[in-house]
């Protein structure tokens, strides 16, 4: 079945629980306000390493501090597109006690078992202090985030962190998006329903007055410029789904974003139109006519992250 989106690790518990929909565009960093700021403790915080490897961290000793700081100690030079209002945003992390200095937790890509990030979600709605310390960052930014006692205290007790102790975090930000799909609308093929997408992104069906092609095919119509999908990537997506009646089945933009797994978990669960991801790229909208079970439904999918 359709999972909704949880966090992949314990560290993000508040994150991507809950999401709906909202505006398809990206700020420039320019028109985005950060709500956390630099302090004595994440700017002397020392981290070795370059984006993308594994960091290695010196916590300055007997640093207290109340609220919590984020600085950006590696700032990518296109700033085009920032994680705005609605963004998700595909992460490496690492978690330090601040008292000891020991590593709580490090991603996949970081500890090595794995080459897939995370996600986290900036949202003013479900706003908590790892979706904000990522607030207006641009891909390639490596931030460093301090944590207070108050806001760490879930994330220290999780992993077995000092009680009472700040937590410091270096977060790479790998790639951020719009929960749409967001690129040049393609003409979709004769035979397929219309779709249309109003300004927030969500998309509407209006099925042809014909009986429904026999087996399954897909077209994309908004052409996103993101990473390919494979066969064994999770695909973080919204999806609306109608009968060849009318019915609405599925519609993520009401109850929230989802997590598909890859395409041979997908097809042994009966949800055949994954395979028709496999190709696309990511911030692509796919439109997917699956008649191959005899119960005919069109599947609109905005392919927001792969991992």
């Amino acid at each position: 079945m359709l999972r909704r989106l949880i966090p992949a690790t314990a560290v993000a518990t508040l994150l991507l629980a809950g999401l709906t929909g909202c505006g398809a565009q990206q700020s420039q960093a320019s028109d985005c306000t950060a709500q956390l700021s630099p302090g004595a403790l994440s700017n002397n915080v020392t981290v070795l390493g370059e984006f993308g490897t594994v960091p290695e961290v010196s916590v300055p000793d007997q640093m207290e501090i109340s609220e919590t700081q984020r600085t950006i100690v590696a700032e990518a030079e296109d700033r085009s597109r920032v994680a705005d209002e609605n963004s998700l945003v595909s992460v490496n992390m690492a978690f330090f006690d601040a008292e000891t200095g020991d590593e709580l937790y490090a991603s996949p890509v970081f500890s090595g078992q794995g080459t897939s990030p995370e996600f986290l979600m900036v949202s003013e709605e479900m706003s908590n202090p790892l979706s904000e310390g990522v607030r207006c960052a641009a891909a390639g930014d490596r931030v460093v985030l301090a944590l207070s006692p108050d806001d760490g205290a879930e994330i220290s007790s999780q992993l077995g962190g000092t009680a009472g102790a700040a937590v410091v975090a270096v977060v790479d930000v790998v790639a951020t998006s719009p929960l749409a799909a967001s690129g040049p609308v393609q003409g979709l093929p004769s035979g397929y329903p219309a779709v249309v997408t109003n300004e927030e992104g969500r998309p509407g069906v209006v099925l042809p007055p014909r009986a429904a092609p026999e087996g399954i095919s897909s077209a994309t119509r908004i052409l996103g410029d993101g990473a390919e999908v494979t066969a064994e990537n999770n695909v973080v997506g919204q999806v609306l789904s109608v009968g060849w009646g009318g019915e609405q089945r599925t519609n993520t933009w009401e109850s929230g974003l989802v997590a598909l797994g890859t395409e041979d978990q997908m097809a042994q669960s009966g949800y055949t139109f994954r395979g028709e991801l496999t190709g696309k790229t990511v911030g692509s909208q796919v439109v997917v006519i699956d008649n191959s079970t005899g119960d005919p439904q069109v599947v609109v999918v905005d392919i927001l992250g792969a991992s």
